[in-house]
């Protein structure tokens, strides 16, 4: 490198040749270009005080013309707008590395002419396996495999980018390529025209490794299978639900229409009931997996919620597996979805099975622990979940711990990915973990993970402790006494399972209604035309309808009749959602549901919000 005073001299000298006319401008730039690149970079201010010092000299040795200056002046202002564009350049090419440094996929740089690498991302190095000093100069003709390497640089050499518009890129093609130490590489590689500074023209390589594709492809398969199971288990859900009412609702009614129930026929009548009970929860549960569930978070007891995925734990467990259960013998108190929760400890339950084919032990408990921030500190042996940081406190903890087969470091660190799994195809989703680990982070808990290979796992969920507040506990609903009180008012009924119509309807007649029955959106609103003008005081209405749905109906209801209230039913996902954005005072009514439910849901959309509505 040369020193500043070896720039002071080229640049007094091509000074005075230029002002005597001996080297033209574009002469005179680019001495003083190479020589301050030999020099090193010069800020603007040195540059126009070293200008001023070589013009002073060029006055003692003679007053300069009118001329002489302004072509002085005009090599200064060359130099310092060469400058400037160096600079900005600079500042462009540092910016565009730092964006590329820090995309996913592998993306690199050659020179059109000499067919050599000047730059790759992060990405690109990792993948090929050299250093950044490496790659600069590298012949790309090396990165190829051996058997194609003639034709990898015929391909180059006809410059495909040249045959797409400007910014595009090519067509991906498919490549054997090599890392630095000859592993194979297939990949998909696309290429377009890249400017890395003013005239110099690049080709920038984007690269896809084929198994990263694979993988997304894969990927998206499974999405698109639990998208559409999703969609089936939605639909299934909505026709499963208006049976289970039907099922409830007459089971209720053989007891609440007899008072003397013969022993066998209550026993019957029980075990209906309790059934029904079981498959409107399977279907929830369907839903959650589906994630086609309204998730409802409530502060509980999760002493029950775990005792109930125990229960469920020893139905799916081979007898070669010890299952234990141990609760905290207090209340443990927490803000949870009881549904999630019991479906995330499920996942947790069958992963353990999994990993002892050969049988084990299988413990699952809780308890309550205080964390400070000490012994918040995570241990060398563990691996942890969290959305936020987690903050000293109370929490509720459940712990799932096997004896199976344990886990590799790397597959530990991988868990909580979607997709991740490490079953055999068809065996699994990938999604059971990433489920647990929404539902637990969600309600600002956190997950720790103990596991090593031929040593079992233990997963640690926390739930930080909630106050119980008893004005937000559901209140136990007393059975409904049919009085009559409704007599004179008018509810129009929409359901297209017509069992659940009729049964629906009977208990709204036994309330004292007028009732009048509709089938569809369509029969509905020809019921409202039909009744000329009488008024309707109570509209129950399925969310889901033939010719339009619920929404439909309401709206021309409360058009028609604008202190009618509204009940809206529904079993099917996005029902509580769909029926809140109607009006603030629409009661959800969630299937089945039984005639003591009906009419509480009655009694809160007529007389709980603002009184009997006027006639």
């Amino acid at each position: 490198m040369s020193s500043p005073e070896s720039f002071a001299s080229t640049y007094d000298y091509t000074l005075r040749s230029y002002l005597a006319g001996q080297v033209d401008l574009t002469t005179a730039m680019a001495a003083l270009k190479a020589q301050l690149a030999a020099t090193g970079q010069q800020d603007l201010t040195s540059l126009t005080a070293l200008h001023h010092q070589a013009l002073a000299a060029v006055a003692e040795t003679g007053q300069p013309t009118p001329t002489a200056m302004a072509h002085a002046g005009e090599l200064l202002a060359a130099l310092l707008a060469d400058h400037f564009q160096t600079e900005k350049q600079t500042v462009i090419t540092s910016v565009w590395r730092t964006v590329l440094d820090q995309l996913p996929l592998p993306v690199w740089l050659f020179d059109r002419q000499s067919l050599t690498a000047c730059y790759a991302n992060q990405a690109a190095l990792q993948l090929y396996g050299y250093t950044a000093d490496e790659w600069s100069g590298l012949p790309v003709a090396q990165l190829a495999a051996a058997e194609v390497r003639e034709s990898w640089l015929d391909y180059l050499t006809r410059q495909p980018c040249e045959s797409v518009p400007q910014r595009a890129f090519t067509e991906p093609s498919v490549w054997r390529h090599q890392t630095k130490n000859a592993l194979p590489l297939i990949i998909h590689l696309s290429i377009t025209t890249f400017k890395l500074n003013a005239g110099d023209g690049f080709c920038m390589v984007v690269i896809e490794e084929s198994l990263g594709r694979q993988q997304r492809e894969e990927q998206l398969r499974r999405m698109q299978k639990l998208e559409a199971i999703g969609q089936l288990t939605s639909g299934v859900a909505h026709n499963f639900n208006n049976i289970l009412s039907v099922i409830q609702g007459y089971a209720e009614m053989i007891g609440a229409r007899s008072s003397q129930l013969d022993p066998r026929l209550a026993k019957q009548r029980k075990a209906i009931l309790t059934a029904t009970k079981r498959g409107a929860e399977l279907v929830r549960q369907l839903m959650i997996f589906s994630r086609k569930s309204d998730a409802i978070a409530l502060v509980q007891d999760i002493n029950p919620i775990v005792t109930e995925a125990a229960l469920l734990a020893e139905r799916i467990l081979s007898a070669r597996v010890n299952f234990t259960s141990t609760l905290h013998p207090e209340p443990l108190y927490a803000s949870v979805d009881a549904g999630q929760l019991s479906q995330a400890l499920l996942n947790l339950v069958v992963n353990a099975r999994d990993a002892m084919p050969e049988g084990g032990r299988l413990t699952l408990t809780t308890d309550r622990v205080r964390l400070t921030a000490e012994n918040l500190q995570l241990s060398p042996k563990r691996i942890r979940a969290c959305a936020l940081p987690p903050q000293p406190g109370d929490y509720a903890l459940i712990t799932v711990s096997d004896t199976g087969i344990g886990m590799s470091q790397e597959t530990r660190h991988r868990l909580f990915e979607p997709f991740f799994t490490t079953k055999p195809s068809g065996k699994g989703t990938g999604l059971g973990l990433s489920m647990t680990y929404g539902c637990i982070t969600e309600r600002g808990g956190f997950i720790e993970v103990e596991s090593a290979l031929g040593v079992g796992t233990t997963f640690f969920l926390f739930l930080p402790i909630a106050e119980l507040d008893p004005l937000s506990q559901p209140k136990p609903q007393p059975d409904w006494k049919r009085s009559g009180k409704y007599s004179g008012l008018t509810v129009l009924v929409v359901e297209d399972e017509d069992d659940l119509l009729e049964l629906t309807c009977e208990w709204l007649s036994d309330a004292g209604f007028n009732v009048i029955g509709a089938h569809t959106a369509e029969e509905a609103i020809h019921q409202v035309i039909t009744q000329q003008g009488r008024p309707i005081h109570l509209l129950v209405t399925d969310d889901i309808l033939p010719e339009g749905g619920g929404s439909r109906v309401f709206e021309y209801v409360l058009k028609e009749y604008p202190g009618c209230r509204c009940i809206v039913m529904s079993g099917s996902f996005g029902a509580l959602e769909r029926s809140a954005k109607l009006h603030e005072d629409v009661v959800f009514l969630p299937k089945p549901f039984s005639e003591n439910e009906l009419l509480h849901a009655v009694k809160q959309a007529i007389i709980g919000q603002r009184g009997l509505p006027q006639s």
